[in-house]
């Protein structure tokens, strides 16, 4: 009788061992997949936090200056208040690890340039040959501003190329994103709207 129990206690064993081998083989196959997919997501979500924050920033300097900034140093340089918030004032792309967002110029929403202050008024650059083509298929779409454009500007987009995890106002490339001054505004009237019909 007892040796009858020791088989079983036995076989028992081994096939729990053979059922953890290959719940751990299945699970070291699927969540680091699973887990680059999150921190994507993540670092996506972070990327547009910091869009928005410039957005706020620029939208507090044109208040306060009359007119938009020409370069981010001005948003960074600025106290009482700090336009900004981090420890260098100045916020990091977390998709490159550093601070190279690309200046979005007012042509790429449509906006009108208004004063500059702080720096002379220079010209959009023309538009990059570099296009992709848009979620419809209808029309191309080309990059909000690029590296080397120096002058007024709405927003800031990430210095990075190729397919995001999230899409953005449609746009399903890191060159496409933009989080503009005027998005800022639409946004924030369309919140005041919905607590005053409250």
């Amino acid at each position: 009788m007892s040796r009858t129990r020791t088989s079983e206690s036995g076989f028992t064993l081994a096939a729990a061992i053979v059922l953890m081998t290959i719940l751990l083989v299945f699970i070291a196959y699927t969540v680091p997949r699973q887990w680059s997919q999150i921190m994507a997501r993540e670092r996506d979500y972070e990327t547009l936090y910091a869009m928005k924050q410039y957005a706020r920033a620029i939208l507090e300097y044109q208040k306060r200056h009359g007119g938009l900034p020409t370069s981010l140093d001005q948003l960074k340089d600025a106290r009482k208040p700090r336009f900004v918030r981090g420890p260098k004032a100045e916020l990091v792309d977390p998709l490159t690890g550093e601070v190279d967002w690309i200046l979005v110029p007012p042509s790429a929403t449509g906006a009108p340039v208004g004063p500059v202050i702080g720096g002379n008024r220079q010209s959009d650059p023309p538009p990059t040959s570099t296009s992709t083509t848009s979620t419809t298929g209808t029309a191309p779409k080309t990059p909000a501003g690029n590296k080397d454009y120096v002058g007024p500007f709405v927003g800031v987009r990430p210095n990075k190329t190729g397919k995001s995890f999230l899409t953005v106002a449609g746009a399903e490339n890191y060159e496409e994103w933009t989080y503009t001054v005027q998005e800022l505004t639409a946004e924030l009237n369309a919140r005041a709207a919905s607590l005053t019909a409250k």
